[in-house]
């Protein structure tokens, strides 16, 4: 089976995020997604969001995607933004099951899996228990970090982006 090397995959998940999968949310109104499942205190507007994003969940992936391209045999960093593109395609599906309503992020959320099984699958002969549990571990720190990230400056940026 030809298998591209798994940077290709780790930048793909990038490169879908930001252009399109951050769009897309945004024509949905994400923010008011995550207010109405509770996910933030109070409403936020574009621009608040906007930064979250462009300042702590961009960087969080940026950094694993650098990191592994420097330093392949971590490959738990490049695999752990898989394991991202995973979580976040589960949870728009998700809320768009308890919602009864389509989600916005689903349609590009739906795309990570594909990049993560392909980008798993190239790399499947060199995956062993220690390499797995730390992507494991990874694409769970890329999901939650920069989400503890934007609890702690809320205040800042919600002052900022009023």
């Amino acid at each position: 089976m030809f298998a591209l090397p798994l940077h290709y995959y780790v930048f793909a998940t990038l490169f879908l995020y930001i252009p399109f999968h951050f769009f897309e949310e945004a024509l949905g109104n994400f923010p008011e997604t995550m207010y109405a499942h509770k996910w933030i205190p109070e409403r936020i507007t574009y621009g608040h969001w906007m930064a979250n994003n462009v300042f702590f969940y961009y960087p969080t992936l940026l950094f694993g995607s650098v990191t592994y391209a420097l330093f392949p045999e971590l490959v738990f960093f490049g695999v752990g933004i898989l394991i991202w593109g995973i979580i976040n395609a589960l949870d728009h599906l998700f809320y768009t099951v308890k919602d009864t309503r389509i989600s916005p992020g689903l349609f590009t959320g739906s795309l990570y899996p594909v990049i993560s099984i392909g980008g798993i699958i190239s790399i499947n002969a060199h995956l062993n228990a220690i390499n797995v549990a730390l992507s494991l571990v990874a694409g769970i720190c890329y999901a939650v970090f920069p989400i503890l990230c934007c609890m702690k400056f809320n205040r800042q940026f919600r002052a900022i982006f009023r």
